[in-house]
């Protein structure tokens, strides 16, 4: 495993200058294979303490030509990807902060579909969620509510019985077709929730649905 290095200034000058030195190789090594892999025009321009005149790679020319084809470019089109230590770190930080909200709404998905499942098991005392929470529990009651439906209708028009398949379970199976589907962005949310849920929403529901039916079939077996 190569050791991870210190991205900061070498305060040796000797390894500095020799570190200079192995990285220019390489670095013009790769430019020269990306035009050469990729038919791309490019050049580099490199000022070093090390010469008294920069030096450039293919050639003077070379890079003329390439920083003319540059210059033809709009100024909007020039500038749209440049970015100075400053604008870098708040792309970054921006990027991050995306990432941490997409983490937090997750987060957020898991746990109402917790209190969810702990109110249909009877875990779970609604009147202890706060006015948030009984939202978004109700907003996520109603999105099931919403596909259940919808497969439902979808099974009655197809001459199917809606009760021979538990119709999450049928979703989960065979995906609703998209154009018959009136209410597609709610449908693509639950989805969404499945994936970031660690038990698939579906077979827990599933299972409630079976373990009620049970509970609520009469009794058929004969006494001997």
């Amino acid at each position: 495993m190569r050791k991870k290095v210190k991205l900061s200034l070498i305060e040796n000058a000797t390894a500095r200058r020799k570190t200079f030195l192995k990285r220019k190789e390489g670095l013009l090594k790769k430019v020269n294979e990306l035009v050469t892999l990729c038919d791309v025009k490019a050049c580099a321009v490199i000022y070093s303490p090390y010469q008294s005149t920069p030096e450039v790679w293919p050639s003077r020319e070379g890079v003329e030509e390439v920083m003319s084809k540059f210059m033809e470019c709009s100024v909007g089109e020039r500038t749209k990807n440049m970015v100075d230590q400053e604008g870098f770190v708040c792309q970054s930080i921006a990027q991050e902060n995306e990432q941490l909200n997409k983490l937090h709404e997750e987060n957020r998905n898991s746990q109402i579909q917790d209190f969810m499942f702990g109110c249909l098991e009877g875990k779970m005392d609604v009147r202890h969620l706060d006015g948030r929470d009984k939202g978004d529990l109700r907003s996520l009651f109603e999105k099931y509510l919403s596909v259940v439906t919808q497969r439902i209708e979808i099974l009655t028009k197809n001459g199917e019985s809606s009760s021979s398949l538990p119709p999450l379970i049928a979703d989960a199976a065979a995906p609703i077709d998209l154009n018959q589907n009136p209410n597609v962005e709610e449908h693509e949310d639950i989805l969404s929730m499945e994936n970031n849920h660690q038990e698939p929403v579906t077979a827990r529901l599933a299972a409630l649905t079976i373990a009620d039916a049970d509970v609520s079939a009469p009794n058929n077996t004969k006494t001997l």
